[in-house]
């Protein structure tokens, strides 16, 4: 290998060892001008390379590969985050939502858990409904509720609403599953097209009932 010196442009003969001890400045043996023999080397006496090898790889330097194993990693984490995030956040949401609820229950299924109840009250379709005095002038709510839902649906309240004469409501109640469930009744939820009976007894009301309606909600 060649350099040459920038001032009077004195060739020089360069080998590895002296460029290692002398880290690439040399002092010219002609003029005495210190310069970096780097910046001038080449492999032939008579042409030189007059540009900046500091953005060069020398054949003894060691190539700098970036190391991707953090940021590979970081990544990782950062979907992991993400993933927790959304389960936290939205994960309920997701439970309640038709078209993911298939891929969840399978999920949890292969995983041994257990997703929310699912409840939409408007995948309850009512086959019959009444409200009738009776001899001791109490009387009897009855309706008949069905899933319609692709999936078991926890049992819903029903909100009971009862007018008067001029088809206002005057008052109202909400009764929950353990109020119109038979006693000996453990279960909470109802099968996918499954049908359930609902038996209520009221007491008479100081106002004259002039009619009602009930609502299926959670």
């Amino acid at each position: 290998m060649y350099t040459k010196c920038p001032e009077c442009k004195k060739t020089h003969t360069l080998t590895l060892p002296q460029l290692r001890a002398s880290k690439g400045i040399l002092r010219c043996r002609n003029c005495s001008v210190m310069f970096n023999a780097l910046e001038y080397i080449s492999e032939t006496s008579d042409a030189y390379i007059a540009e900046n090898l500091s953005s060069q790889h020398l054949p003894w330097d060691k190539p700098n590969e970036p190391d991707n194993t953090f940021w590979g990693l970081g990544v990782l984490l950062a979907i992991l985050l993400l993933v927790v995030q959304i389960i936290y956040f939205e994960g309920y949401a997701f439970s309640q939502n038709s078209r993911f609820r298939p891929g969840l229950e399978k999920i949890c299924h292969y995983f041994d858990c257990k997703l929310p109840a699912y409840k939409n009250p408007d995948e309850f379709a009512v086959l019959h409904g009444s409200f009738n005095p009776l001899p001791d002038h109490s009387y009897e709510f009855k309706a008949i509720i069905t899933n319609q839902a692709t999936f078991t649906q926890a049992l819903p309240n029903i909100t009971l609403n009862l007018l008067d004469y001029n088809g206002k409501r005057f008052t109202h109640r909400v009764f929950r599953p353990q109020d119109y469930l038979p006693e000996a009744t453990a279960a909470t939820e109802l099968a996918s097209g499954a049908t359930t009976e609902i038996r209520l007894l009221i007491a008479a009301p100081k106002t004259g009932i002039g009619g009602y309606t009930f609502d299926i909600t959670y």
